[in-house]
């Protein structure tokens, strides 16, 4: 019996040597985070800067859609070089407008008059030509002509008559090519586009309105306008 139990504390205390001491422990604890780094709590909001983060941490995979924004950009940042072939396509560039306005106004004014557009707006390169048509249906009140107009503050800053009818009910009319050569007319087949050069920059067409006396009446007023060079 006396050896049993000489045996049992025997072994109580081998399993006692073969802990680890605290001291082990410690240096053991020390040395994974001398291998790992250390992690250092970053205070408050905006307290990441540049140099917190590792070469190529961040990825497209990590912004957000549309966090990114225009005015984020630095001036010539971008060139056509970083942008792959067919990724912007013509209606990103503004090449292209088309205005509608299907409500009916009249005006007595014998001087072009807005009322209400449509208004089509484009982005015009460097030696860039657009190409313009519109229509409108319009009526006149007594022995009168209802006039549509072309204007655009810098390229015609001074209206030009495209559209004329002197009919007493509603009729379409279609710009035909060349800016002011005449009334328009009323079949598609012979409807054109009025071609013209225009100043590089953002361009905004408008149509404006008149009568020759009475009153004048429109509806259904498009305006296309389209850069082809």
């Amino acid at each position: 019996m006396k050896q049993r139990g000489r045996a049992k504390a025997e072994d109580r205390k081998a399993g006692r040597r073969r802990m680890p001491s605290p001291a082990l422990i410690v240096s053991v604890v020390a040395m994974f985070i001398a291998l790992g780094g250390t992690a250092t709590a970053l205070n408050g909001k905006w307290s990441v800067k540049r140099d917190d983060i590792a070469p190529k941490a961040v990825g497209t995979k990590q912004i957000a859609d549309r966090s990114v924004t225009a005015h984020k950009l630095h001036a010539k940042s971008v060139y056509s070089t970083q942008i792959a072939d067919k990724a912007v396509g013509p209606w990103k560039l503004r090449l292209a407008s088309t205005a509608v306005n299907p409500s009916e106004s009249s005006t007595t004014s014998k001087v072009p008059v807005d009322l209400g557009g449509p208004t089509a707006t484009v982005q015009v390169p460097t030696g860039g030509l657009v190409a313009i048509q519109a229509e409108a249906a319009m009526r006149s009140t007594g022995n009168n002509s209802a006039r549509v107009y072309l204007y655009e503050p810098t390229s015609i800053s001074k209206p030009v008559m495209i559209h004329q009818s002197g009919a007493s009910n509603f009729q379409t009319r279609i710009s035909t090519p060349g800016i002011g050569a005449g009334d328009g007319v009323t079949s598609r087949v012979r409807a054109g586009w009025i071609v013209m050069p225009v100043a590089p920059g953002t361009r905004t067409f408008q149509l404006r309105y008149a009568t020759t006396g009475g009153t004048a009446i429109f509806k259904d007023r498009v305006l296309r306008v389209a850069v082809i060079r």
